[in-house]
């Protein structure tokens, strides 16, 4: 094999996909896609979290004692907006009933041991989650505050958890309160990009070999190279193009920030995305790379239009988001079965991998046993979709059947011959 041909060959595929308005789409309006709808659901999310505006007056019924006394007078010495408090629930419902209300709650007398008010209200007036915890803010929490005597323990029961420290486990660093979550999905985020953007380089692999195929190009280029140059040329010039696509979607959310007046690199230690994670994802992902780009590769040289080479892929890109799809079971049970086998598993693992560590200490037995996995399947999947290449890069006339695939590989053919081309021999 002559490398001086592979690197031909990858040169060529990285310079004439980079020009696709396919690949340039899915390289620059993907990310501003994506963040453009991070904001609008941030937007839309803090706003609903909040917005209390659209209610008028909310009745509220003590019959547990934490807002009123024994002898009716309340703890605080001003209901704030927009609850009004109402001696029994009768009265609230009467007003209710008259549309001085948009709706009234009632604490029960078990409600310091459930927790729960119980809220009614009209249809077109719901009671959502925002008016609940302005509830919880405003009314109850300073209500059994003002029962303390010690303001400091008051101030405590106002907040219980605002002096509290948070860590991620084995991260000496503290986390603020706002990354929280953060810490959880910003590798779940990028190991989810990851997967997007090898199952998008791949599809780009199948669809340019199924291309090359129906206009003839193919008959061209297996003059001057030979099939596993081809293959290992299509490759590496993809994987260079990927990198770059992960570079153009880095730099897109550097700027983005910096526009946002965001401390990039606070904002990214705050987020503990170590340099062992991040490493890990680097590692899968160009295994999954080129595990799926093999696969892409033998599909491409088998079928003979690109409508075909698609409706494969669609099938392999289901399997491999399996991970993504069990999302729920990595987050509740990151140790247990389904998470387990999904991230061992060579075709599910590199998403399921990382989708693991974001949530859990994954052994780093595991780690290494799922890339070994990785590896060995490469290995056969490299030397098939060399074999499937080599039988299905001039064949025409219809897609090769895993019959014939068979057959073929078994009796060591080098080449496939439908009934087409023999027909147009003769």
């Amino acid at each position: 094999m002559s490398w001086h041909k592979v690197w031909l060959i990858a040169r060529r595929e990285f310079w004439f996909n980079l020009r696709r308005r396919s690949f340039l789409a899915s390289m620059f309006l993907f990310p501003v896609l994506f963040i453009g709808i991070l904001v609008l659901g941030g937007a839309l999310g803090s706003s609903s979290a909040s917005d209390i505006s659209s209610y008028t007056a909310v009745g509220l019924v003590d019959e547990s004692g934490v807002v009123v006394r024994a002898d009716g007078t309340p703890y605080l010495a001003e209901m704030p907006e927009p609850f009004r408090l109402y001696p029994a629930e009768i009265d609230a419902q009467r007003a209710f009933e008259a549309g001085e209300l948009d709706g009234y709650y009632v604490l029960r007398a078990d409600f310091l041991k459930t927790l729960k008010p119980e809220a009614y209200y009209r249809r077109d007036r719901v009671f959502g989650e925002a008016l609940t915890r302005h509830l919880v803010r405003e009314v109850l929490k300073p209500s059994v505050a003002a029962q303390v005597g010690d303001p400091n323990l008051a101030a405590r029961l106002e907040s219980p958890l605002g002096n509290q420290k948070l860590y991620r486990f084995g991260n000496p660093q503290p986390l603020s309160r706002e990354a929280l979550l953060a810490v959880v999905f910003a590798p779940i985020l990028v190991s989810s990009l990851m997967f997007i953007m090898t199952m998008n380089v791949s599809q780009f692999l199948m669809t340019g070999l199924a291309e090359e195929k129906e206009n003839r190009m193919m008959e061209l280029f297996i003059t001057s190279a030979r099939p596993s140059e081809m293959l290992w040329g299509k490759l590496i010039g993809l994987g260079a193009l990927s990198l770059l696509q992960i570079a153009v979607w880095i730099g897109i959310g550097i700027v983005f920030a910096a526009t946002q007046g965001t401390d990039v690199l606070g904002t990214l230690a705050s987020y503990q995305l170590d340099a062992g994670f991040l490493l890990v994802v680097a590692i899968y992902t160009m295994l999954g790379y080129a595990l799926y780009g093999a696969i892409m590769a033998a599909i491409g040289a088998s079928v003979n239009t690109d409508q075909e080479a698609r409706q494969i892929a669609a099938l392999v890109s289901i399997v491999g988001s399996l991970p993504l799809l069990f999302l729920v079971s990595f987050l509740l049970d990151p140790n247990g079965g389904a998470a387990l086998v999904l991230s061992l598993l060579p075709f599910t693992s590199p998403s399921g991998m990382p989708l693991r560590m974001a949530v859990a200490n994954v052994p780093s037995e595991h780690v290494l046993l799922g890339i070994l996995l990785q590896v060995v399947t490469i290995s056969a999947v490299m030397w098939l979709a060399a074999k499937i290449f080599r039988l299905g890069m001039l064949n025409y006339g219809k897609r090769l059947s895993l019959g014939e695939l068979w057959r073929a590989l078994r009796e060591g053919r080098q080449q496939i011959i439908s009934a087409r081309q023999t027909e147009e021999a003769l």
